[in-house]
């Protein structure tokens, strides 16, 4: 059921043409970053137009500024109007709508992305991104053009064949997102993970980030498990598991494996760390099992995966 609904989302974005130039193109980019020019991928005469239910493998941004639809996040509605700014997590049921679309950009990105790019970690530096609901926003005329500004930058990056094109973008992506934060969540602080939520998902998402935090940092040297994330929330290990999975279309065990191998990721590309370091950092017991584990996510051996990326 999962990979229908993840193929579902899949071939929505296979039918996107990359067209023209300067914002005329409808979508461009890879799966860990891209931009969309909703005005190109919805023509006029194809209103309203609706995407079919799916779960996002990735961050999304929605930036509205003359359009009209609909948002539907985890089964609650939000009319989508002019002025709109709209941010969405990896893992929420979505479905969107559009009936008059005029003006309205998107950007996607992967935490992977912005960590390897840009050294920023969202934990720490955009912590809303990750507890907070993402009711949309409303934006002023003035931080429109400021956004659409660093959109425009955005685009002209990604058109262009250079060695740092991935760097840029992804230091333009933390201008853009700083520039919400200043407007929305300036001052934003992190809740202590001792203090319990009521927000089952919320609370396990926040404990996960802080584990892996402290594992980063040295503090703590074993990953934990689903009973252990249970535990903290007073909760039966399988009712854990079923809200997950209802909540974001995915059992705890592949959001820790997903965690994990963004951890892994970003140790690889640290060429202080060898590879032996990092899977006992990653509380691997032995190296043959990260090199499996990993392998089985990416393709590639860690060894051929640092190769690659240090090219």
């Amino acid at each position: 059921m999962e990979n229908d609904k993840k193929q579902k989302f899949t071939d929505f974005y296979e039918t996107v043409k990359i067209m023209g130039n300067e914002l005329s193109d409808g979508h461009i980019g890879n799966e860990e970053f891209s931009f969309v020019n909703s005005k190109i991928l919805h023509r006029e005469h194809e209103l309203p137009w609706s995407t079919p239910l799916f779960y996002t493998t990735f961050f999304s941004i929605g930036f509205v500024i003359d359009a009209y639809g609909k948002i539907i996040v985890d089964k609650l509605p939000f009319n989508i109007k002019p002025g709109m700014l709209f941010v969405n997590k990896p893992g929420e049921l979505q479905q969107l709508t559009w009936d008059v679309m005029n003006e309205s950009y998107g950007l996607c990105f992967t935490e992977n992305f912005i960590s390897k790019y840009a050294g920023i970690s969202i934990y720490k530096t955009f912590p809303f991104l990750l507890f907070e609901r993402q009711i949309p926003l409303h934006t002023t005329m003035e931080m429109q053009e400021e956004l659409k500004k660093i959109l425009l930058q955005i685009v002209y990056e990604l058109k262009r064949d250079s060695p740092l094109k991935n760097k840029i973008c992804a230091n333009l992506l933390t201008r853009f997102l700083l520039r919400i934060k200043q407007e929305y969540w300036e001052g934003y602080a992190i809740h202590s993970p001792e203090i319990r939520d009521p927000d089952i998902v919320k609370n396990f998402i926040q404990n996960m980030e802080y584990h892996y935090d402290q594992l980063l940092k040295g503090k703590v040297s074993h990953i934990l498990h689903i009973k252990d994330y249970a535990k903290m929330q007073q909760l039966h290990e399988n009712y854990l598991s079923s809200v997950l999975k209802e909540k974001t279309g995915k059992t705890g065990g592949q959001l820790i494996a997903e965690k994990t191998l963004n951890a892994a990721k970003f140790l690889i590309a640290d060429s202080r760390f060898s590879i032996k370091e990092i899977s006992y950092m990653l509380g691997f017991s032995y190296l043959s099992y990260f090199s499996i584990f990993f392998k089985k996510h990416t393709g590639h051996s860690p060894v051929d995966y640092r190769k690659k990326n240090l090219q």
